[in-house]
């Protein structure tokens, strides 16, 4: 299996806020599931990432359920990497050993042209704000060029 690495955050994203966003926010279910997708046509550049995430208390764990159909398999470090900056695992820990939800992509598509690591770096970033409730003006980009 081949992997993209995954090494930056992209600066236009509001990670500080979402970080302390999601430190704050009240986790009291189960379960929740988030969709995010960065679809936008340029002239220049086309993005095309979608994702659907489902956060279900248990161990902490990072599962990849999702065909390589619908998301190529080179992608999970842009899903892993953005959700590991979102929670803000302390350096020295496991991923998610501390952390009583798994982080389940159970869907989602990409293009085989205009998907790219910050394509899914953002639509992943959108399912986690949407779990949450996590609104942003920097956002509103994403969300408005949708096809």
């Amino acid at each position: 299996m081949e992997l993209y690495i995954h090494t930056t955050k992209s600066q236009h994203l509001p990670y500080e806020e979402i970080r302390e966003a999601f430190a704050k926010f009240q986790f009291t279910e189960d379960l929740y599931e988030g969709k995010g997708s960065c679809i936008r046509q340029h002239t220049g550049r086309s993005r095309y990432g979608v994702i659907h995430i489902v956060m279900q208390r248990d161990f902490g764990r990072f599962i990849w359920d999702v065909s390589e159909e619908k998301i190529p398999s080179v992608y999970i470090d842009a899903v892993l990497s953005t959700i590991k900056n979102i929670i803000n695992i302390p350096k020295g820990l496991s991923p998610f050993s501390s952390f009583s939800f798994n982080y389940k992509v159970i869907d989602g598509a990409y293009h085989p042209v205009d998907s790219d690591n910050v394509s899914y770096e953002i639509a992943t970033f959108l399912a986690i704000a949407a779990i949450i409730g996590f609104d942003h003006e920097t956002l509103n980009i994403y969300r408005k060029n949708k096809l």
